[in-house]
Parts: C-alpha cells; structure tokens; sequence
C-alpha cells in the first residue's frame, strides 16, 4: 500500500511542475490566447466551407400550401397553387432535402367570400443551418366560397366473390351518412359518398375500417371537400355454404358374362373423386355409384364410360362427373372327360389285328369353352406297332390334344395288342 501512496505522490507533483508554468503562462497572455482561439476558428470555418460550402439554390420539390385561419364561414376553393423556395444550405445537406423539410401556410384570417392573392410562409428544421432566403412565387391565388355542409349516404362498392362454396351478406357500415362540408359548387355536386373493398376468393367474415371517397352520381371522385368522418367500420358476413369431400366410386355392374367366362377384375379411372354439396350430404356420403354396366353374354373385356349417380345436390369439383369402367372378362378353366377310340399306327401289311381295339378315357384341362366345343373326334388316341412280330404287345396309348388343352388323366394309359399273320 506505501509503495501505490507514494507513486500517486510523484505523479501528482510531476503534473503540477508541468501545469503551473503553463497557467502562469496564459495569465501573463490573455490577450493572445484569446487571439489564437479566433484564429483557430477561423481556420476551421474557412477548411469547413471548402470541404462543404453553403451555396443558394432552388429546391426541386414543390411545396403544398396549408391554409391557416380559415373563417368558419367560408371555404378554399380547391387546387391550391403550390410553391418552391431558394435555400441556403451546405452541400451534403442540399442533397437530402425534400418537401418534408419545410412547411408553408398562407393566412386566411377576417377574409370572406372573394378571390384574393396572399403571401405564402414557408419555415423549416434548420436542419444543418438551412436557411429559407425566398419563396416562390412569393404570393398565391385563393379563391373562398360560401361554406355548405350537408349529409350524404354511405354506399360501398363490393367488387369480387368470395372462395368458391362461400357466400356473403351485405355490407354493414358503422356511418349510413357523413357529413360533407366545402365549397357549394363542390358540396352540391356530390351525391353519395364511397369506399371500395375486394372479398375475392375470401373464407372470413370482414371487419376493418375503409377510407371514404366523395363522388359525383356518375362516380367522378370530387376533391377540395371534407368528410366527418373520414373512415367508417366495414363489416361483411362470409360463411361456407358448399362443403367437399373425396369419396370411392362404386362400380355398378348387372348380368353375367357367357357361359364359361368370368369376371377377372373390375377398374375405376379415376378411383375417387371430390364432391361438393350440403354439409349433411358430405357427412353422409362416403361413396358414389355408377350408372349400371351391363354384362350379359360378354365373352371379352368390357370399357365403358359411365357417369355417376349423384345424389340430389351434389356436385363433382375439378373434373367430369363421369368415370372409365373396364371388366376384365377371362374364360373360366376346368376339366372335362371324353371316351376317346384308339387307333393303330404303322401296322405291318401282312398283319391283321385280333379284336377291336379299346376305347380310353381321357380328361383335359382348359377353357370351359373350347372343352364344351370339343367331341371325341377332337383328341388324337394312338398306339404304334412298327416293328411288331405276330403276338400279344403292350402298347403305350399316345395322346394328343386340342390346342389351348392340356391332359389330366388317361385311362387306361396302355392296352394289349394281338397281332396274327394274315
């Protein structure tokens, strides 16, 4: 702790060895030092001008005149001239400078009814050290006309339609009239007074203020006039009439295909579709059928396109209210038996055969109906005695069948053969 004491010790004295003589130094030299401290402005105010000097110009943004004490019995005829100003401002300052930075008044106190020209006050911010050096023009034209006030009635412009499966009410404004004051000629011109809204593709119900709009009866918007109030609560009741679902398609089909075919699969194209109606149709709706497809006597597949059989107030949404059906139709397979006579093949000439030979008993599998078309005269039944001697044989019988049948069983699958010498 002694050594931190006594280093502030010598520090304050070196600072007071340093700080004395130069207090002494400006007591004894007051006047130069006032001296410097010009000088040093000086320079400063010359070095700043050269980076950013003040220079003398017009802004190019128009001014809007505001009139102020306007007797309560007269009214300014509308438009009123605007006006511009020459500045004097530095550069960096200039640049940035907008109609926003001023504001400029002409005073209508004690005046009546006539036409006058009166000088216009513009003051601004001083922003940077703006200065206002000239207005122009310096006076303008006004023109004050016999005040009327009269009530108009609100009417609102409701343009689109909301989504689609909703409907809406009409518009409910907090004000049915306003009060619209101004010059007569303006004031008797004006027939109702407007706002414009949109509820396109809207679901909620509106609730917000809009501005309103004087206008003509031919809809030409009327300016220079003021309204009490100038905005009114808007409200429009949107609510959902149409309510849609996607639901199966149910295919109805009606008689049988031919004897000896059957229905493989049955195809909707598209499987689903939406339907739109009443909110109790759609909670009970959970399918559609089709018009009936007739099936009778079908021997090949069957596309057809239907339409649906909608129920009373429902509707099909993003497509046509039809589909593509297509049945399938396949012959049914199963098993048929015949008796089919055996025949000799490659019997030497100077053999005869002792006996008749056998019939077999053959079942085929296949189409119902090219069985059902078949007779034994169809299926092929040989056995073959090239080579034979004289003598008994056992003979393998040899089936061959129809195209598209296959051979299930053959009974007996060989017989003897007798064969003598003529």
């Amino acid at each position: 702790m002694s050594s931190i004491a006594n280093f502030f010790r010598e520090t304050f004295h070196v600072l007071g060895g340093i700080l004395r003589p130069a207090a002494r130094s400006v007591r004894d030299n007051t006047g130069l030092a006032a001296l410097s401290v010009v000088l040093a402005f000086g320079i400063w105010v010359v070095v700043t001008q050269a980076d950013n000097p003040s220079r003398s110009r017009v802004v190019a943004p128009v001014i809007t005149v505001e009139p102020i004490h306007v007797p309560g019995s007269v009214a300014v005829v509308e438009p009123i001239p605007s006006v511009q100003v020459r500045v004097t401002v530095p550069d960096s300052v200039f640049d940035s400078l907008t109609a926003a930075d001023f504001r400029a008044t002409v005073d209508l106190e004690n005046l009546s009814v006539g036409d006058y020209e009166r000088p216009v006050v513009v003051t601004s911010d001083n922003r940077g050290g703006l200065r206002v050096d000239e207005v122009l023009p310096e006076k303008i034209k006004i023109s004050l006309a016999p005040l009327k006030t009269k009530e108009v009635p609100v009417a609102i412009s409701v343009q689109g339609n909301p989504a689609s499966g909703y409907t809406m009410g009409p518009p409910v404004t907090d004000d049915t009239n306003v009060l619209v004051s101004g010059p007569v000629s303006q004031v008797d011109e004006i027939t109702q007074v407007t706002a414009t809204f949109s509820v396109d593709a809207m679901t909620d119900d509106v609730d917000q203020s809009v501005h309103l709009e004087p206008r003509k009866a031919n809809g030409e918007l009327v300016t220079g006039v003021k309204l009490t109030p100038e905005i009114t609560g808007l409200r429009i009741d949107i609510k959902q009439q149409t309510f849609s679902r996607s639901v199966a398609v149910s295919p109805q089909i009606t008689g049988a295909p031919a004897a000896g075919y059957n229905v493989v699969s049955v195809t909707v194209n598209p499987p689903t579709v939406t339907i739109s109606g009443t909110q109790a149709l759609i909670n009970t709706t959970t399918t559609i059928p089709t018009k009936s497809i007739d099936l009778d006597d079908a021997t090949a597949d069957v596309v057809k396109g239907v339409s649906l059989d909608l129920p009373p107030g429902a509707e099909v949404t993003g497509g046509p209210p039809s589909v593509t059906v297509t049945v399938k139709i396949a012959p049914a397979e199963g098993n048929f038996t015949f008796a089919v006579p055996i025949t000799a093949v490659n019997l030497g000439a100077n053999f005869t055969i002792n006996g008749a030979l056998p019939t077999v008993t053959v079942t085929l599998f296949g189409p119902l109906p090219l069985l059902q078309a078949l007779g034994p005269a169809d299926i092929s039944a040989t056995v073959d005695l090239s080579g034979d001697d004289p003598g008994a044989h056992r003979k393998q019988v040899k089936l061959t069948p129809p195209g598209g049948a296959s051979i299930r069983s053959v009974n007996p699958s060989e017989i003897t053969v007798t064969l003598e010498q003529r």
